[in-house]
């Protein structure tokens, strides 16, 4: 008898023991956080939210990740399902979007309080999450547009291009590598949105008005003019036709199709990484007749917690981590742009090696006066409309289906002005 009621008490300390631990594990936070990007990204990131559960012991991190193509449709469904992920990237373009819609936890309070530290960081870049005046988003970095090139092609064939290239600039450079490659110019062609843009700031406007009520613009010519150049381009057989790209990824096409495409400063990694091949980069064209520089300094891409989350002050320690801890920036260095952090950006210029050293020195070289115009307003929540809008206008003239382009521009014009004054106004 004894020497049971020993056995039961020894059983029933060890079980005692155990409780704590397992009382423990349960009181876990986890959340979930998602991402998109290359498999670069992918594995830095990985690593990255490691350092991070290992400082913060109590919180568990879910990764989820995708590719450019596929995030926008699998956030979009998880918020509509009423399961946004706790912490996800966001771009500027989409910001407003999200913001007016209630999906974004304004950060303000954990600014003020400091439990998101922004001491280091310039309100510049601050305001560049903010909408209507309040913080819904904090910058991974500091990054740029770029036109990426392969640098191999133009020194085996003798050639060279200026950091800062002009339109003709870049057709004749275009025009000499398709007769000598069959590679051809993927930019000139693509008439999306973006390239609009481009153009547009060349001459100090936006795609829209500071209201985001209406287009920037309302003379036609520039419209006109980017589709007219795709055409010739075409015609003289150095710009791609459509449906003759034959790329799965953007990285296949630097490889099968394209000599040069327009990507982002802190993507230069990922292309070198999975093409193999000697990818650098200079500025977006400018126009011959510019005014302005299409280049402009941009937050690569935001941090965001969702407004439904129930664990936003665990998620601030994430967001704090990448803004401000050094042993985030030892692993993923400018993977996601130049830190906003002032002393993350002199921690990691220590370290950085040769790619990174090249992406600071662009954003140094784009930071010079007159080499990059001013960011502009965040795109409105109903710009994806009106960028599908001129995709699918773009596409009809590219392939040739319709002879006036004014007659069309007007007509895109007028139907664009009409989704921006009918989208919600944001409060």
């Amino acid at each position: 008898m004894k020497r049971t009621l020993a056995l039961l008490l020894s059983l029933l300390l060890v079980l005692t023991l155990a409780l704590p631990a397992v009382s423990s594990a349960e009181e876990k936070t986890q959340l979930t956080i998602l991402w998109w990007g290359s498999q670069t990204r992918h594995d830095l990131t990985v690593a990255m939210i490691e350092k991070f559960e290992e400082k913060y012991p109590d919180i568990d991190l879910i990764v989820d990740y995708s590719d450019w193509g596929g995030y926008w449709t699998k956030l979009a469904a998880q918020v509509a399902g009423g399961q946004a992920p706790d912490i996800f990237q966001m771009d500027y373009a989409y910001l407003a979007q999200y913001a007016t819609n209630n999906v974004l936890a304004p950060l303000d309070t954990y600014m003020a309080d400091g439990t998101l530290d922004v001491t280091n960081v310039s309100e510049n870049i601050i305001k560049t999450g903010q909408v209507n005046g309040v913080t819904y988003a904090i910058s991974t970095g500091t990054n740029a547009p770029v036109m990426l090139y392969r640098k191999d092609i133009i020194e085996e064939l003798g050639l060279e291009i200026p950091m800062t290239p002009t339109a003709s600039e870049y057709a004749d450079l275009s025009r000499k590598i398709a007769e000598a490659t069959g590679l051809r110019s993927t930019y000139i062609t693509d008439c999306s949105a973006d390239i609009l843009r481009f153009r547009l700031r060349n001459y100090g406007l936006n795609l829209y008005n500071e209201e985001a009520t209406k287009l920037g613009f309302d003379d036609p010519k520039y419209i006109v003019d980017m589709w007219q150049d795709a055409l010739d381009a075409q015609h003289e057989g150095w710009g791609m036709i459509p449906g003759e790209e034959t790329a799965a990824t953007a990285f296949d096409s630097m490889v099968n199709d394209s000599w040069s495409r327009y990507q982002n400063s802190n993507e230069l990694a990922a292309y070198r990484d999975s093409t193999g091949l000697d990818i650098s980069m200079v500025q977006i064209p400018n126009l011959d007749d510019a005014t302005a520089s299409a280049t402009y300094l941009k937050p690569s891409m935001f941090w965001c917690i969702a407004q439904q989350s129930e664990k936003k002050e665990a998620a601030v320690k994430f967001l704090n981590f990448f803004t401000n801890d050094p042993e985030c920036f030892d692993i993923i260095g400018v993977e996601r742009a130049i830190p906003i952090s002032s002393e993350m950006r002199a921690h990691v210029s220590e370290n950085l090696d040769a790619v990174g050293q090249e992406v600071a020195a662009f954003i140094e070289y784009a930071s010079l006066p007159g080499n990059a115009s001013p960011l502009m307003n965040p795109d409105p929540a109903v710009h994806s409309q009106v960028a599908d809008l001129l995709g699918q206008y773009s596409e009809q003239v590219r392939y040739e289906m319709i002879d006036d382009l004014e007659a069309t521009a007007l007509q895109f014009i007028e139907e664009a002005n009409e989704i921006l004054a009918s989208a919600p106004v944001a409060e």
